[in-house]
């Protein structure tokens, strides 16, 4: 479901520098968009550095929408080299473009993390928060932790409000509708055995979301035109809702819309359409129509995903509708095993917005691990396994991993915008931080806590909280 919001927020962050790839990629032309911004990456063509940021980025959106990872990862990297004076922004492109990376690979953990710094990062502007928030609020979506979801569609709706323009908005409304929709046919009576999603309550009426979306959207094109891309999803919501429903003449128009989308050559997209068609279908008492629609899966179809449940999960349903009984059951257990899997591998504490943790004390979280090589990542690893040694320092890491300081030094910057002894002052503040927001520890001595975690110097502590959390460690103790 992720592909039609990245698309729009990629479209909607270069709206105004370039206009072109903006227009081709809010009609579903990504491959004309990627044409448009390969076009203004040129280093020799008459195109200032900000722009060229914005192009190799933007070109790189293209080919993850595409599928083509390597070339997104390529111009990813240049755009983050053309940043390298500026390391508040670095942090977070990085986190950004490393947090839709792995939301397209699945990896889900990974992603919350990136989106989740970026919403602590001071130097994120509305746009980028707001495009932070709606990721998280999709992963925890995908993880079936609704809750936490709505919490963070209720932030990107807050941010929107001083955000003049008003697509932000339409578009954090879209995802609301797309997560009660989704939720809806999952969560049907036909559907009571995907046993996944029935921990989660639905949420409100479909159809009466839908209708208020429309009204929304009316609204809208009285200051500039609703994007094609989200009128076309509000009209596939709409006919998802009614297919459920048991109306099979939605079937037909269903169809045609995944036809449609598959022209646009985002497999991710279209394959995630025609296993929503086949759910819809099984809730509508279709069975017919879920086992042609999943006939139809195309290129990287639903069996090479890193997590296959709601695939699994239809073919055991339709192999037991027909009778296929032991085929049914192989399906069931394959669904099963994933569920348990990715709830292993992919849910974690679960955080607000802010920082704050819910019922836990915080990990180091991994966002800078997925953001550096594989080589580096082991010095990361070694800098958590010690961030409490007061005496940690660059040269020690390095000796770790058999590079220079200057090497690392050098590594930690282009990837992260930060120094390896920041990253270790940043742990050392969240882990402080997590101790002082621990019920359990209520009154406890702020420098002892800070002596603990590696941290010594009062005035470094201070100085380093208040930059970092906006607040002291006193009243972040006194809440």
């Amino acid at each position: 479901m992720y592909s039609i919001y990245f698309a729009v927020i990629s479209a909607l962050t270069t709206d105004e520098p370039m206009p072109s790839y903006a227009f081709a990629m809010l009609d579903g032309e990504f491959e004309t968009a990627l044409r448009h911004s390969t076009r203004q990456t040129d280093p020799d063509g008459a195109v200032d550095e900000e722009l060229r940021v914005l192009a190799c980025q933007a070109t790189a959106d293209a080919s993850l929408l595409l599928g083509r990872d390597e070339d997104a990862e390529e111009h990813y990297r240049k755009a983050q080299k053309l940043l390298r004076g500026s390391n508040e922004q670095l942090r977070v492109f990085s986190c950004r473009n490393t947090g839709w990376q792995a939301l397209a690979m699945h990896r889900y953990s990974a992603a919350l993390h990136c989106f989740s710094r970026i919403s602590q990062e001071g130097a994120a502007s509305g746009r980028q928060k707001i495009e932070a928030a709606l990721g998280v609020a999709i992963i925890h979506h995908l993880l079936g932790q609704q809750d936490a979801a709505d919490e963070a569609l209720a932030h990107a709706r807050a941010l929107t409000a001083s955000e003049p323009d008003g697509r932000w908005l339409l578009l954090t409304e879209l995802l609301a509708v797309d997560f009660a929709v989704q939720l809806g046919v999952r969560c049907s009576a036909v559907l009571r055995d995907h046993a996944f999603w029935q921990s989660v309550m639905t949420r409100g009426n479909h159809m009466q979301l839908l209708r208020d979306f429309g009204e929304h959207m009316g609204r809208s094109a009285a200051g500039r035109p609703t994007p094609e891309l989200v009128a076309r999803h509000a009209q596939y919501l709409a006919l998802l809702t009614r297919l459920a429903a048991g109306e099979r003449d939605a079937g037909v128009a269903l169809a045609a819309h995944a036809a449609s989308a598959r022209k646009w050559e985002c497999h991710a997209y279209s394959n995630g359409v025609r296993l929503e068609i086949a759910l819809a279908a099984l809730a509508g008492d279709c069975v017919d129509l879920a086992e042609q629609t999943l006939q139809r899966s195309g290129p990287g179809n639903c069996t090479t995903r890193r997590w296959n449940l709601d695939y699994l999960y239809c073919q055991a349903k339709i192999c037991m509708q027909r009778g296929y009984v032991a085929e049914a059951m192989k399906f069931y257990a394959s669904y099963t095993h994933d569920a348990l899997q990715c709830l292993r591998n992919e849910t974690q504490v679960i955080k607000s917005l802010d920082g704050s943790v819910h019922n836990a004390v915080a990990l180091p979280t991994d966002d800078v691990s997925a953001r550096l090589p594989a080589k580096y990542r082991r010095a990361y690893r070694y800098i958590v396994e010690h961030f409490t040694k007061n005496d940690l320092c660059t040269r020690e890491i390095a000796a770790q991993i058999g590079v220079t300081e200057r090497a690392l030094q050098m590594a930690f910057r282009e990837h992260l915008g930060m120094s390896p002894s920041a990253v270790v002052r940043r742990l050392r503040l969240e882990a402080i931080r997590a101790d002082l927001q621990d019920e359990g520890q209520a009154g406890a001595n702020i420098i002892k806590t800070a002596n603990r975690w590696g941290l010594k110097s009062r005035s470094a502590l201070i100085r380093g909280y208040r930059k970092q959390f906006q607040e002291s460690p006193s009243e972040t103790s006194c809440r």
